[in-house]
């Protein structure tokens, strides 16, 4: 008999940790797998040769987004049996939360003897369904896409204006794309004011408001199937979808539709960078909660540092995992009253990259270029390359290590040479 597979989908861990308890003592033991962020669920489950016998969606997913989250994954694993387990009953429609596919309903807190009842339901209906019809994953009728890993989702945030958030999520879509053979898409989800059509002078026929409105009567899961025909191109290297160009359209988005455009974009590209505005909106928390990584910008003065420490405490209440967010802090100088050294005392997690003010980068934005392709050869450009590193594969890791120690070993030779010139021959004059 084979182990019974368990996913526990919830941005707390506890109740992950309450069922492995409670099916300790079962014949056979199943595996049980802890799942914080649903935008990664179709990765873990890629991961864990699934699919699940049992789905057990925690109270953060009873939302209308968490919900509808949770049918595109009943249409993608049809026969894992679902338990929704929530503190207050969802503030959705009847016709969302059917949608769902759920097996069983838990009303928290359940006691121990109404929790295990209703996983071994689960798992006998999951047992059943798999042993009644080969698994496959779920395609859309008429699409041409192919099961394939989603894309990583990389978002850049901040919690103060002008901090950089479109220059560094510009310049990681460029590494990203530069230094692989990935596929790489950066979202505009600075619904109002976008700025990195701007920022790279590209001219959209179309914004992610069009893909939201070509038709409304599309199936959600069908949105992949023809989300590059909205995208533009810069120079071949990456795909922008951009924001709304009238500022009014951003209040006819939803979390939901959000949702709907990354997961999109996950099954269609390798990566997804994603700009966002500064205000902590609905919108946004739904790319957060796709994110496998979200970074966070800051500058060297207080308003910045007091709305960073705020912006974080944010974070812990949402319960997402400190261990996924990385800070960076942007436009530093010296002579301005505080010092890095201070900034870093009042956050121990560090900085993951501490980037120069450079007028460089207004240079490179007038121009409409990424600083790492117009100034590759500045300090701004060697932090963003350090601080992005990891996000690379390690054989682009390793090829980037080699072309820099060769270019280290190349100005340093060009170094002494200008301090210990050829003698000239005899007879020659300087």
């Amino acid at each position: 008999m084979e182990t019974p597979k368990i996913l526990v989908l919830d941005r707390n861990e506890e109740l992950a940790e309450r069922v492995r308890a409670l099916t300790a003592d079962m014949n056979p033991v199943p595996e049980i797998v802890s799942c914080t962020k649903v935008g990664s669920a179709s990765h873990v489950n890629h991961e864990h040769e699934g699919p699940f016998t049992v789905l057990i969606a925690g109270p953060s997913l009873a939302t209308k987004t968490g919900l509808r989250r949770l049918a595109l994954l009943h249409k993608e694993w049809p026969s894992t049996s679902v338990i929704m387990s929530f503190n207050d009953r969802p503030d959705a429609p009847l016709r969302e939360i059917i949608q769902v596919g759920a097996d069983d309903v838990l009303e928290l807190p359940a006691d121990d003897t109404s929790i295990r009842g209703a996983i071994r339901r689960a798992m006998e209906i999951g047992e059943r369904r798999m042993s009644a019809a080969p698994v496959v994953s779920y395609v859309p009728a008429g699409s041409s896409l192919t099961p394939r890993t989603p894309a990583k989702v990389f978002t850049v945030s901040s919690a103060t204006g002008g901090c950089g958030k479109t220059f560094y999520a510009t310049n990681m879509a460029l590494l990203l794309s530069q230094q692989t053979d990935a596929r790489v898409a950066l979202v505009d989800l600075d619904l109002q004011f976008g700025e990195v059509t701007t920022a790279l002078r590209l001219h959209p026929n179309f914004t992610i408001f069009d893909v939201l409105n070509a038709d409304e009567t599309e199936v959600d899961v069908d949105l992949a199937s023809h989300i590059e025909e909205y995208v533009v191109s810069y120079e071949g290297r990456f795909d922008v979808l951009a924001a709304p160009k009238d500022p009014s359209q951003a209040d006819r988005i939803t979390p939901v539709e959000v949702t709907r455009v990354i997961e999109a974009l996950r099954a269609r590209y390798d990566y997804v960078v994603v700009d966002t505005p500064t205000a902590l909106a609905e919108t946004v928390l739904a790319a957060f909660d796709l994110s496998e990584r979200l970074f966070v910008m800051c500058t060297l003065d207080l308003p910045s540092v007091r709305n960073l420490g705020m912006f974080l405490q944010t974070l812990l209440k949402l319960r997402i995992s400190s261990d996924a967010v990385s800070l960076v802090l942007n436009k530093v100088e010296k002579d301005l009253g505080i010092s890095v050294d201070q900034i870093t005392k009042l956050f121990p997690q560090g900085f993951r990259a501490t980037l120069p003010y450079a007028k460089e980068v207004s240079r490179s934005i007038n121009l409409g270029k990424p600083v790492l392709v117009s100034y590759p050869d500045t300090d701004v450009s060697r932090g963003l390359i350090k601080g992005m590193d990891d996000l690379l594969p390690a054989e682009a890791r390793a090829k980037m290590a080699e072309l820099a120690a060769a270019a280290k070993h190349k100005t340093g030779m060009f170094r002494f040479l200008r301090r210990h010139p050829a003698p000239t021959p005899a007879g020659v004059d300087r």
